[in-house]
């Protein structure tokens, strides 16, 4: 009779259930909502490691008895219809699932009569290296059974397990591990090589690889396929012992090898074609130093896969949707957060610094991108931060605390001041430096091009008549051009409001959902943009109450004050949860916490109302920066969704055919396509029939804010991947820029047609 077989009385049932509550293994765990992302691989993002860890242990309960009561009855052989079989790595993450499995499962698996632990791996030793079996031993077995003596008792236990009459804690924890680890021993390796005699250990590393080989062989069969596989992940994405450029990666079909480490230690370990054959693949990752290997598995690479899996081995998991599919990362919130950066410059004497979030590129010399958010802040860009190619270094510039000190006409300036001063200094270092700006970026990215006049009336000068920065501002922007996602201009305002209107007429009269707007936002036959009587925009400053309001002595504080509740309610865990647990891809719900708990809201109603406090003067200067990039020959790519609400995706159709004919003028040239000047146009669809109940979320595309945002956000990274290498395929055929790594491997994957 097993443990958990044991008929038990009544009483002593009460009693159990009164011990339990005691230990605390009746809490209920508050669990997260897996999303599965297109590349087929499920994600977990809780706000902490324990909610995380408390997650995978329901999902390793479901398999359990999905195995116990179905499952093992058509397995492979009878090793794996009487066991379940698991791999383990080991590392600190996992030891908080281990915590997790002995509270809330001790009682609710057989452990002793069905789970089988193996090895991802062991070593003869390393520098900081703990055992993955000494890890299961020590985090999991040891306290699984104190458990069990608690609740059951330690007669009661011995004798159930046929131990002996006297048997003590420490014989159930040595039952344990012998009917359920798989070691892999490597105590004969490790004395040949502490004895000095490194041929030996090599020999013997590689005799006990084909032992644990064979084991599993008669046991799993000659695919080696485990029920379940747990496993954290390094921060360059190593995979048990599968680190970057290891030359066994190149390894496919199902075997344990031996590994020579640094300082001449060995691991015998599980290879790529072992990992990827397992039936379920849980990987718990925590830290901060782990976004880069997530971003790798997630986005799509410009280079031939297996490269990829080399550079980062957890790539291997992303080899086929099948194995895709078997996959769930369970992660804490902290995992996705990004480093940060810092820019320093001088603006009226003093000394002013910018952070922005950033994640480095692996090409040293590739493209260094600056990305500008809109009203909903930077977080909006952590889908791009994730899934740009990862030759890239991109950095989602922070606003920073000092326009909140600027009257509202010298906020934008500002911004796009220190926007110049980062983008010089990148170029200067010999790195192109793309920008994108998202939403309300684009009146920064307007007085960036302004910045290149004496003032926002005075004449557009030759390139040649520039100052020396201006020139070098220009060759920047020339050589990777200016990307505009849903851009806003002070004519989208009307856009809005018609969309608003529309909405209204939705709710109360049942009229068609519309977003579109306008038919038309420019006046038709104009050589030069002039707006429709309907569309254009007012003199007068709508938005003189919140101005004034926010120049009284009282704005700032009382602000604040909502700002300190909002954050105090966002350090609640169970309200993080929850903003987690939203059924949408796991962007949004990190997005969600850390907006709240970040966001200025005083500075953006400073910013709303710089944005629109002159709107007219606004529109004049958003027409001469289109102006501006004729005149200095500098690419542009617009990406807008055909049902933004907030944003006319007609407006930028007609800019972009100015813009177009404007070019096909200059170059003398009758087709589009014959242009020297990439200038190009996307218009996202919708893939249904009908309009989202959320208006906002075309809008908010980058955000991903939901399983249909996820691949309109692959179709961005995408076209910003090819615009910006064809750019800089160009410069450097005109020896503007020295030849780029990226580049090259890029158009090795695109050649031309």
């Amino acid at each position: 009779m097993t443990v958990t077989d044991m008929a038990i009385p009544r009483q002593l049932r009460a009693r159990l259930r009164k011990t339990r509550r005691r230990l605390g293994f009746n809490r209920r765990s508050r669990r997260s909502v897996r999303i599965e992302e297109a590349s087929g691989v499920r994600v977990s993002i809780s706000s902490d490691l324990p909610h995380a860890a408390d997650h995978a242990t329901s999902v390793f309960e479901k398999r359990y008895l999905y195995w116990r009561d179905t499952g093992r009855f058509t397995d492979w052989g009878q090793y794996k219809r009487r066991h379940f079989t698991v791999a383990v790595g080991g590392g600190n993450t996992i030891k908080a699932q281990y915590q997790a499995m002995v509270d809330r499962l001790y009682d609710r698996v057989d452990w002793m009569a069905h789970v089988r632990f193996f090895f991802l791996e062991d070593s003869t030793g390393e520098g900081k290296w703990e055992s993955p079996e000494h890890s299961l031993v020590m985090y999991f077995i040891t306290p699984l059974a104190r458990k069990l003596v608690v609740a059951h008792g330690l007669r009661n236990l011995a004798r159930d397990m046929g131990l002996e009459n006297g048997a003590d804690e420490h014989a159930v924890i040595d039952a344990l591990v012998e009917a359920m680890v798989n070691p892999i021993n490597m105590a004969e390796a490790k004395q040949a090589l502490a004895a000095g005699k490194k041929a030996r250990g090599t020999r013997l590393a590689r005799a006990e690889a084909a032992r644990y080989e064979q084991l599993l062989r008669h046991r799993l069969g000659e695919n080696l396929a485990f029920h379940y596989l747990i496993s954290g992940i390094g921060k360059t994405g190593a995979l048990g012992a599968l680190t970057p450029y290891l030359p066994e990666l190149r390894q496919t079909e199902p075997a344990v090898i031996a590994i020579r480490r640094k300082r001449g230690a060995l691991r015998v370990a599980l290879n790529r074609g072992v990992l990827v054959q397992a039936q379920r693949i849980s990987l718990i990752v925590s830290g901060n130093l782990k976004l880069r290997a997530l971003g790798r598995l997630e986005m799509e690479e410009s280079k031939n896969f297996e490269e990829t899996v080399l550079e980062t081995p957890l790539r291997m998991l992303r080899a086929s949707p099948e194995v895709a599919r078997r996959v769930t990362l369970f992660a804490d919130e902290q995992s996705l957060h990004f480093d940060e950066t810092l820019f320093q410059y001088r603006e009226n004497g003093k000394v002013l610094q910018n952070k922005a979030e950033t994640r480095e590129g692996e090409d040293e010399r590739g493209p260094h991108i600056l990305l500008l958010h809109g009203f909903m802040g930077l977080f909006s860009f952590a889908s791009f931060l994730i899934r740009l190619p990862s030759a890239w270094t991109v950095s989602a510039l922070h606003r920073g605390s000092h326009a909140k000190t600027l009257p509202e006409t010298a906020i934008f300036p500002h911004y796009a001041r220190v926007l110049r001063k980062a983008m010089l200094k990148i170029w200067k270092q010999g790195r192109p430096v793309p920008i994108a700006g998202h939403s309300i970026a684009g009146i920064i990215m307007d007085h960036l091009l302004l910045s290149l006049l004496d003032n926002e009336d005075a004449p557009i000068r030759p390139y040649d008549q520039l100052r020396s920065d201006d020139r070098k501002l220009v060759d920047a922007l020339r050589a990777s051009g200016v990307i505009s996602l849903a851009t806003w201009a002070p004519s989208d305002a009307p856009h809005t409001g018609s969309n608003v209107r529309n909405v209204l007429a939705y709710y109360r009269d049942k009229a068609e959902l519309d977003y579109s707007g306008f038919e038309r936002i420019y006046r038709q036959g104009s050589e030069q943009l002039t707006l429709q009587e309907e569309t254009a925009v007012s003199e007068e400053d709508r938005l003189a109450s919140l101005g004034r309001f926010l120049d009284s002595p009282l704005a700032e504080p009382v602000v604040n004050s909502f700002n300190k509740l909002m954050r105090q309610l966002m350090s609640n865990k169970t309200v993080q949860q929850r903003m987690l647990n939203v059924n949408s891809p796991y962007v949004l719900r990190l997005v969600g916490s850390r907006l709240l708990k970040t966001a200025s809201f005083y500075g953006l109603f400073k910013e709303v109302n710089a944005a629109l406090h002159d709107p007219a003067e606004y529109q004049r200067r958003h027409l001469k920066a289109l102006d501006i990039l004729l005149a200095y020959d500098i690419p542009t790519l617009s990406i807008v969704h055909q049902d933004d609400f907030l944003v006319s995706a007609r407006r930028h159709r007609e800019e972009h055919r100015y813009l177009v004919n404007a070019r096909k003028e200059k170059e003398k040239v009758s087709r589009e396509q014959d242009l020297q000047v990439t200038t190009r146009l996307l218009v996202l669809k919708r893939a249904s029939q009908e309009l989202p109940v959320d208006p906002l979320n075309p809008h908010l595309m980058i955000m991903a804010t939901n399983n249909e945002g996820n691949v309109m956000a692959r179709e961005v990274t995408a076209a910003i991947t090819r615009f910006v290498n064809e750019n800089l395929e160009v410069a450097i055929r005109k020896r503007r820029l020295k030849s780029i790594p990226s580049v090259r491997q890029w158009r090795a994957k695109h050649p031309l047609p």
